[in-house]
């Protein structure tokens, strides 16, 4: 069999030299995140349990700051016999991060008391002009009214 080297050098050099021109991507520098936040939640089901409560809701939080938007999506807050609570929640936030724009899925873990509650966040499955962009931080906030709550976010995004 007879190979003829330069066909097969210019076929297979041609695609090599165009992938080392590719842009490649990099993770880009964390940047600081920080803002404030209000919700509104929507009790759909609850039930006892062993002295505590769940309390399955719907939720609309507005985000001012570095996310800016809207977050609505759905949770589970447990109430414990002695008031302390914890919370799970995720959604969908609709708006910006740090001047981009697209959706982001915000999920949410805190705790404490209806009074003052803490907790963290992720941001993940960015899509739009957020495409790529993560993150992570903290939260602390407390109850507004029976089903409102109001508070403040800190943490770090970065894209890839």
């Amino acid at each position: 069999m007879h190979i003829n080297w330069k066909k097969t050098t210019l076929a297979f050099g041609i695609p090599v030299f165009m992938a080392a021109l590719a842009p490649t991507a990099y993770a880009s520098t964390p940047t600081p995140m920080s803002g404030a936040f209000n919700a509104t939640i929507a009790p759909v089901a609850s039930h006892s349990d062993g002295g505590n409560t769940f309390i399955s809701f719907t939720f609309t939080e507005a985000f001012t700051g570095t996310m800016s938007g809207t977050r609505v999506g759905t949770g589970t807050l447990v109430v414990h016999p002695d008031g302390t609570l914890n919370v799970l929640d995720t959604g969908l936030l609709t708006g910006s991060i740090a001047g981009a724009t697209g959706t982001a899925t915000i999920t949410g873990v805190g705790s404490g008391v209806f009074g003052s509650f803490m907790g963290r966040f992720r941001v993940s499955d960015a899509a739009g002009g957020l495409s790529g962009v993560r993150g992570e931080g903290s939260f602390t906030g407390s109850a507004t009214g029976p089903v409102s709550f109001a508070g403040t976010y800190t943490g770090q995004i970065q894209s890839s």
